[in-house]
């Protein structure tokens, strides 16, 4: 391939446009006067004890604070006094309490001095551009290409701001960034436009096409192998190797039960050839047969397929899945690159050293927990179509096709899809000469095409969302859309109704909203969003200690994610109250979550909708194991962990950072003292106190849940639970009644979620003036009982997410 005709697709132009223009104006006066009348001796005689000169609790000092509410921090501050005295945590309790209407009339002023400031600001500037995230990048390849690799691979992380990793102000374009993304395009475009046959191929493998190490068992037409931590004991598909990187479909068909149990119910006698295991095995604690088991599927090198004495195993754990004591064919998608294969190994059973050998009759065979494989189905790599739907978009379907036939036109509308906007004809005619040069100097028509879909993936056109939140830019408005409910690209109707100028209606922006939710794609958003508000991305955080949690397992990992995600989901599509989160008499859960959660009669994989009993502490998703596994580490419980994350992503109220010369709660090594007497003591300290009267109720509140989200009654060393929390506005005593405080503040948690989602969609942290308008749609949502549905409708047809953020529709809020 000759290089040099690739320069024009491959160089990197990135010039991040920044514009802070912000129209200050001064407020009335009758809200001045107001707020000097009230607020300023009011803070003189109930805050500056605490909040002054000698003394700043929660690094706060009112008696110097700006009445410039002109600047943002003075907003942000004097909305945190407001929002403090309206949840009762200003003043204190052991200091005497105002009257409610004078506390009333002193948060009034503040407020409506703040809306009358953010009047005059209208709509603040935000960053022009915003690089597509990592999430956004993959899925909008595979929207535009059709293809499902990823171009974020080995890309450097997207740094968090506030629980996001989405936000303008974090997603830059560094080198390092650039040159890797520039690795990923050349190697997506070599996916993308292909010459050739279709590789894509179902291998099946049984009996004899299964290579395995040498202690496998060959037994009635079955694989058979005890889990080791060696390569000895595992199996995989003989000369199979990857073609190209992608998603494969692994299908095995396979039993596992444990065969001392079986022997043992059959009254069959058997012996192990080793002495210890004689005196061990027999005894050791053993899964009941009637239980699945977890099967792990580890990529490698095609090469290391082999058997290797005293080896342990190797490659990357890709995938897993569980099986019964039934035969079953179950099947998981892995992503595999080219030259490797797979190993099947057993993760389930007893992790043994040796193999179980033992004499049962006249013969020596395994004798343990063990799996039987009878078949392994090898799929992919899966993709839509063949060729991929870009190759056939830019260059047909055809074999017979003439160079240069409408490629002129095919690469302009490709270039409009994948800019999310009319291109320049200036750089629409550098694509088209893109392709014609590498023609021109010997390359093939896939080969000249590659060039022209790789630059457009390393194009800042791209990689950028160009958005400056003016609500006449309807191509903005239009990826604004896609990318807050999609996570991807527009589609032809959103960019259709963008040219014709249609999406600017509120009546049609509420119809693609419905649409969009409707399909598919919106699933994304779930994911996506949830990872980030609930931070379901850190549950591989902290593993549990399997000494400990022995019924802790990847797969069980993944399910505890799926289960915040689809209740999510049910409380979207269903248009159910926002205060379901809080609280709900239903959970969304598969069998094996039910005996988590020791719910009887769930059978299958599926999640459903199951009812709750009365007295279940499972409803909302402070029942949900992902979350009190979040909030936990790896050998217990963290109350001030979880009390954080429900100030945060609950009540919006997140606690100041701890002074840097505070030690952090030990664990309890000694097994006599309580969590709530550790956090007593630790409040002791006065630079602690102040926050932690805040934080720990709430996690105590949690106490009767493990580090896996798993129900008890005592901790391991045999005391009680203590799980009775106070905050300023009631008190608890366990997650149910902890729950029905929550619900008493369900505006709080309005407002939060509100800003949350506002946040996630326009790219950037909410300024104080944008606060408002979120705060008021928020209310609106509470006052009219609307659901979730309904919430997001409204934030899409809001001013401003249509980019129209002003006085008047400060105006209408009030």
């Amino acid at each position: 391939m000759n290089h040099a005709a690739m320069d024009t697709g491959r160089k990197f132009v990135f010039a991040l446009l920044l514009s802070f223009a912000c129209l200050i104006g001064s407020a009335s006066l009758s809200a001045v006067e107001a707020f000097n009348a009230l607020v300023t001796p009011f803070i003189e005689e109930h805050c500056v004890k605490c909040h002054g000169e000698k003394k700043q609790k929660g690094d706060m000092r009112l008696d110097t604070l700006s009445r410039d509410l002109t600047q943002s921090e003075n907003a942000f501050a004097w909305q945190d006094v407001a929002d403090m005295l309206n949840l009762g945590d200003m003043p204190p309790e052991d200091e005497p309490r105002p009257p409610a209407k004078n506390l009333s009339k002193v948060v009034n002023a503040i407020e409506v001095e703040l809306r009358a400031v953010a009047e005059t600001i209208g709509g603040e500037s935000r960053i022009a551009i915003r690089r597509l995230s990592h999430t956004a990048l993959d899925n909008t390849v595979k929207d535009l290409l059709g293809i499902n690799l990823r171009l974020s691979d080995n890309l450097p992380a997207d740094p968090e701001l506030e629980g996001f990793d989405s936000l303008a102000v974090t997603l830059d374009a560094n080198p390092e960034l650039v040159l890797k993304l520039q690795n990923n395009a050349h190697a997506l475009a070599k996916h993308a436009i292909v010459s050739g046959e279709d590789i894509r191929e179902k291998r099946l493998y049984s009996l004899n096409e299964i290579g395995h190490g040498n202690n496998v068992e060959v037994r009635d037409g079955y694989i058979v192998t005890s889990s080791s931590r060696d390569r000895k004991h595992v199996m995989w598909p003989k000369d199979f190797v990857v073609p190209q990187d992608g998603v494969y479909r692994i299908r095995i068909k396979a039993f596992a039960e444990d065969y001392r149990t079986v022997l043992e119910e059959k009254e069959v006698e058997y012996t192990y050839i080793r002495e210890d295991y004689e005196n061990s095995l027999k005894k050791r604690e053993r899964c009941p047969n009637d239980e699945p088991r977890l099967v792990a599927i580890v990529a490698i090198q095609a090469s290391e397929a082999r058997h290797m004495d005293a080896a342990t195993v190797p490659g990357r754990r890709v995938g897993f899945f569980y099986v019964s004591n039934k035969v079953e064919s179950d099947e998981v998608d892995v992503r595999l690159n080219k030259g490797e294969n797979i190993m099947i190994h057993y993760a389930s059973g007893a992790i043994l050293n040796q193999s179980p050998i033992a004499k049962v009759g006249d013969e020596e065979i395994l004798v343990a927990d063990l799996l039987h494989v009878k078949e392994i189905e090898v799929t992919g790599p899966v993709l839509e179509s063949w060729p991929s739907l870009v190759q056939q978009q830019l260059l047909g379907n055809t074999k017979k096709r003439k160079a240069g036939l409408d490629v002129s036109t095919r690469i302009e509308d490709f270039l409009y899809r994948a800019f999310r906007r009319p291109v320049p004809e200036t750089t629409v005619q550098n694509f088209i000469r893109l392709y014609q040069v590498g023609l021109e100097q010997g390359l093939s028509q896939e080969e000249s095409m590659r060039n022209v879909v790789e630059g457009v993936l390393c194009s800042p056109r791209f990689l950028f969302n160009h958005d400056k939140g003016d609500g006449k830019d309807v191509w903005a408005l239009a990826s604004r859309l896609s990318y807050f409910l999609w996570n991807s690209m527009p589609d032809k109707e959103l960019l259709r109704l963008a040219e014709s100028g249609q999406l600017l209606k509120p009546r049609v922006i509420r119809k693609q909203v419905l649409r969009m939710l409707a399909d598919e794609k919106s699933h994304r958003f779930v994911q996506d969003f949830t990872a980030q508000w609930l931070r379901l991305k850190n549950i591989q955080l902290m593993k549990p200690d399997p000494k400990l949690y022995k019924d802790y397992d990847p797969l069980l990992e993944g399910l505890m994610r799926q289960e915040s995600e689809v209740f999510f989901e049910r409380i979207l599509k269903k248009n159910l109250p926002i205060t379901t989160f809080l609280d709900s008499d239903f959970v969304m859960i598969n069998e094996r979550l039910a005996k988590h959660y020791e719910v009887d009669g769930i059978k299958g994989g599926k999640f459903r909708r199951v009812k709750l009993s009365k007295d279940s502490p499972r409803g909302g998703l402070l029942g949900q194991a992902s979350i009190l596994k979040i909030t936990s580490n790896g050998t217990r419980t963290s109350p001030v962990i979880r009390g954080v994350w429900i100030l945060e992503n609950l009540l919006g109220d997140p606690p100041a950072a701890p002074p840097a010369d505070v030690e952090p709660i030990e664990p309890d090594v000694r097994g006599t003292t309580t969590i709530p007497e550790m956090l007593a003591k630790h409040r002791e300290v006065e630079t602690c106190n102040d926050c932690h009267q805040s934080i720990d109720p709430w996690g105590l509140g949690l106490e009767h849940f493990n580090a896996i989200g798993a129900f008890r009654t005592q901790y391991r060393n045999g005391q009680p639970i203590d799980a009775k929390g106070q905050v300023r506005d009631g008190s608890f005593d366990g997650a149910e009644e902890m729950k029905q405080v929550l619900l008493n503040r369900s505006n709080q948690f309005a407002r939060t979620l509100t800003e949350k989602l506002l946040t996630y969609a326009l790219g950037h942290p909410l300024t104080f003036a944008e606060q408002f308008i979120a705060n008021d749609i928020a209310a609106a949502n509470q006052d009219n009982k609307d659901g979730f549905k309904d919430l997001i409708i409204d934030i899409c047809t809001s001013s401003l997410f249509r980019g129209e953020l002003g006085m008047n529709d400060l105006a209408k809020s009030d």
